[in-house]
């Protein structure tokens, strides 16, 4: 029994070697393709939404699901942009100072050869059509004297911030707080902004199932999920088996807007999940061109996109950061460039590593080889099942070799 169990081994072991030298010619995507896969998938599904009305405050973050029309001109009157002096530029200089006007006070009136002190945000007096800086301005004996200035220099115009009619935002804006305080300039109370996504997450793995190891896929995808203005509900765990897996699914897809799975979508005899996802629905791709975070396969199962991502928790982040992210947020990472303090060595060509890193005195240092899990040449297998590894202030994506002292962009996770 023994020798036919080890032969069953030896037969998978085999299997999975000829998959992996195989998987490079015919199953691979590369990073461009599968981000190109995610902006179809988002052109098509993204906004399949209904929408709903939240506060100003509520709306940050949301997309709008209509367009936003002025109903009235802004501002109401020409305004003064600066502290100064509010004339005629036809007039020469010295002009009378008839007075000072600040912001909040009624419309003033000047006539020709005269001035008034002005503050920021007054509106301009009536006949006046220009305001000299107050760093420019000389006086002497109530009399104004400065450089000559052009019709409504230093002047916000009438009108010059929106008119009515103008369409302020477009259909599927993101509000930013920006938007919201303007939102409110333009009288809205209530928003109108698509319903958060919902998204179902599923745990595969008997391991996990039975509780031998900690689900903490789960805990990343939820924190992902809220970080990108989404809401999450973990829908269960299930085990190693083909039907199960396909029946949790199925009945996950009629619940929720996206579903993620972890776990299950290698190349190992358990391996289910890709092979369900062709079964009940249509397989985007499967495994990136990425380390981290390779085993990633993306499908539509009964209209509802479906993500899943490596069961190792670093490979994990990696797919969600790189590729999946795309699809909820169209928002870069800031980036910096750091002088690497360490010499990395790729194990392997055409792919795109994911090099986790620290920022210690503007340098970036890579927080695997500060945890001794690997030494010049970048062990993923071990990075991808080190959740600490990842916990940094930002990673570096490289196709070569980076030497030490070499500058590198760093995105930043804040």
């Amino acid at each position: 029994m023994k020798n036919i169990f080890k032969g069953k081994i030896l037969d998978r072991i085999n299997d999975e070697v000829m998959s992996h030298r195989n998987e490079n010619v015919k199953t691979i995507t590369t990073l461009k393709e599968a981000l190109e896969k995610i902006k179809q998938l988002k052109s098509t599904y993204y906004f399949k939404r209904e929408s709903e009305y939240v506060s100003i405050p509520d709306s940050v973050g949301r997309e709008l699901s209509e367009d936003i029309v002025a109903d009235y001109l802004s501002p109401e009157f020409d305004i003064s942009a600066m502290d100064g002096f509010a004339f005629r530029c036809e007039d020469n200089n010295p002009l009378k100072i008839s007075g000072s006007i600040y912001a909040g006070d009624i419309i003033a009136k000047i006539n020709s050869g005269e001035a008034m002190a002005i503050a920021t945000g007054a509106i301009l007096p009536k006949g006046a059509d220009t305001v000299l800086k107050i760093e420019d301005a000389q006086i002497i004996k109530d009399l104004l004297y400065g450089k000559k200035l052009k019709m409504w220099e230093n002047v916000f115009r009438k009108g010059s911030d929106y008119h009515a009619g103008d369409r302020i935002f477009e259909k599927n804006h993101r509000i930013m707080p920006q938007s919201a305080a303007l939102l409110y300039s333009l009288g809205e109370e209530k928003v109108p902004v698509y319903k958060k996504i919902r998204a179902g997450i599923i745990s595969t793995g008997t391991e996990i199932y039975n509780g031998m190891i900690k689900n903490t896929n789960s805990v990343l995808i939820q924190g992902f999920m809220k970080e990108v203005g989404c809401e999450s509900t973990f829908v269960g765990a299930v085990p190693d088996d083909y039907d199960k897996t396909k029946k949790m699914l199925l009945e996950a897809c009629k619940r929720f807007d996206v579903i993620f799975t972890t776990g299950g979508v290698s190349v190992g005899e358990r391996d289910f999940v890709a092979d369900v996802i062709t079964e009940v629905g249509e397989l985007l791709f499967h495994r990136v061109a990425i380390r981290p975070g390779k085993p990633l396969a993306v499908g539509i199962v009964k209209d509802i996109p479906v993500f899943s991502l490596p069961g190792k928790p670093t490979g994990t982040l990696t797919a969600l950061e790189i590729v999946v992210r795309s699809y909820f947020t169209g928002m870069p990472r800031a980036t910096c460039e750091l002088m690497i303090n360490e010499d990395v060595m790729l194990p392997e060509e055409d792919f795109e590593y994911i090099l986790f890193v620290k920022i210690v005195n503007n340098t970036a240092s890579s927080m695997g080889r500060q945890m001794k899990l690997f030494d010049r040449e970048y062990n993923t297998a071990i990075i991808s099942a080190s959740p600490r590894s990842a916990v940094v202030e930002g990673y570096v994506i490289t196709n070569r070799d980076i030497g030490k002292g070499e500058l590198v962009n760093v995105y930043l996770f804040n």
